[in-house]
């Protein structure tokens, strides 16, 4: 009887609701199903390929799909109808409607930490908030992060010193760690110091931000965990949970505190902490000063900003260090640019002035976004129909653009796998289709934070490289990835770092 009833309970959980789904998408498999695809099973859809690739090869399995199916892909993950594209005249149809703003259903797994932030967010509250959010990427707000961005720059390079002339060394978990350090105290006005402390209170929480990104990587790659009740059921859901109240936790005492200083400080025209110095605003500072969120939404936009702000930086600096660790005459451009800017003082902290003169890194930036392409796909929910090249897109499907492909398009980027900074000069730009490049999406989605993120890494970049000469041990070509929320190198990246003589 005990066996009968677990049967149906397991019924219950996966086939009443995939039967539902399938009395509400007739209509959208009428108009998908004619387009190539992976053949179909019950219950997994068309994600049995994905189901028996292992965590090494799960990206290279996903990337194997448009060389074979063409432009258009239609796929069932599990129940949930998708139609995939890359090219960026297709993709240019999804960034500019106004009927496929809603986030795709995938994003669902980053509520508990997110909610309904910037990132995850649709409807009418995503659009007031957006709107409200807005000013505080202003530029001169942006320049208020300089002195931050330059601190924990400098702090960066002098402690890299102990890998001076001493080989190769893997540089992510360092990374890691100047990168939450970095976007904890813009985001929240709190000095984590994860780079030299990886212990305490302030670790945990890094580590639980690290470790809850894991595993929504695990659910989107198996259908079964997707399932809410299922996964809360399972070991890892129950790990997911501890991560969570270790990260809200954390943000109810900050926001608390915050909000306390604001109030202790509201008459003044400036904060000052204990011993009378200036206080910077943070991103928190400036949304508790709006007054029109309550505690949670706060907490989702912050969450967010820092969502978005440290894998930007982790991954960019990581591929950065890739990309001119394997050619030296593109490094070298970097820091003559640098020396040229910096004449008058070698040493001194950069400044946004600064960063507006570097045009050659600028260029180095994009296209390591576009080459290294971290953040590889991005989806929209379907509020209408949409006919993209005379294929309909039906209401209420998913449509996925796959950016790697998209970025490594051969008839946009001719010899597209090589690392070309050139390719971002205005005459290229200029004869390049509009929607050929867009790591930070596009239309009105587009990531408000990609600014911050730019300041954030260069301001890094012009730091360590006018200290530093950098060699790579891995080939770009020989690196593998694991496809987590961004791409990871799945052995790291080991570099070696020899003082500059000036």
């Amino acid at each position: 009887m005990d066996v009968l009833l677990i049967i149906l309970t397991i019924f219950a959980i996966l086939a009443l609701p995939l039967l539902k789904k399938y009395i509400k998408n007739k209509r959208i498999s009428k108009y998908i199903d004619h387009l190539p695809g992976e053949k179909w099973y019950p219950i997994v859809g068309t994600s049995l390929s994905s189901l028996k690739a292992t965590r090494e090869n799960y990206f290279d399995v996903l990337k194997s799909r448009h060389p074979r199916f063409g432009p258009f892909i239609r796929l069932w993950l599990g129940s949930v109808p998708v139609v995939q594209i890359y090219k960026p005249e297709h993709a240019q149809e999804i960034f500019k409607s106004n009927k496929a703003i809603s986030k795709g259903s995938f994003y669902k797994f980053l509520y508990p930490w997110l909610g309904q932030g910037l990132i995850s967010g649709s409807g009418p509250k995503w659009r007031e908030h957006r709107k409200i959010i807005t000013p505080s990427f202003h530029f001169k707000v942006l320049d208020s992060y300089g002195e931050i961005f330059a601190r924990k720059s400098k702090l960066f390079a002098d402690y890299l010193q102990k890998y001076d002339g001493k080989g190769y060394f893997e540089v992510t978990e360092d990374i890691t760690r100047i990168a939450m350090d970095i976007i904890v105290e813009t985001a929240m006005g709190v000095k984590l110091n994860y780079l030299q402390n990886t212990d305490g209170t302030d670790a945990e929480y890094a580590n639980a931000i690290i470790g809850f990104g894991t595993i929504v990587y695990k659910r989107l790659a198996n259908p079964l965990l997707r399932n809410d009740l299922i996964f809360k059921l399972t070991g890892i859901g129950k790990k997911s949970q501890h991560y969570i109240d270790i990260i809200h936790s954390f943000n109810a005492k900050v926001i608390q505190t915050r909000k306390e200083l604001l109030k202790d400080h509201k008459n003044e025209k400036e904060k000052k902490d204990e011993l009378g110095r200036k206080v910077k605003m943070s991103f928190l500072d400036m949304l508790l000063a709006q007054q029109e969120f309550g505690d949670d939404e706060v907490e989702e936009e912050v969450n967010t900003f820092m969502f978005g702000g440290q894998d930007t930086t982790i991954s960019s600096l990581t591929y950065t260090f890739l990309a001119l660790g394997n050619n030296p005459d593109i490094l070298r451009r970097v820091q003559e640019e640098l020396d040229q800017i910096f004449i008058d003082d070698p040493d001194r902290p950069v400044t946004p002035a600064d960063l507006a003169q570097m045009y050659y890194l600028d260029m180095v930036f994009k296209e390591v976004l576009r080459c290294y392409c971290f953040v590889p796909f991005l989806a929209r929910e379907l509020h209408d129909d949409i006919l993209v090249d005379g294929v309909l897109l039906p209401k209420g499907a998913n449509v996925t653009i796959n950016l790697y492909d998209l970025h490594h398009d051969p008839d946009h980027y001719p010899d597209p796998y090589k690392f070309d900074p050139d390719r971002f000069l205005p005459d290229q730009v200029a004869q390049r289709h509009p929607y050929a490049f867009a790591p930070f999406s596009a239309g009105p989605r587009n990531c408000l934070g990609q600014k911050f993120a730019m300041r954030n890494v260069k301001t890094l970049l012009a730091t360590i490289l006018r200290q530093y000469n950098i060699k790579c041990q891995e080939k770009p070509e020989e690196v593998k990835y694991y496809m987590e929320i961004v791409l990871r190198p799945q052995n790291g990246l080991h570099i070696a770092l020899e003082s500059r003589s000036r």
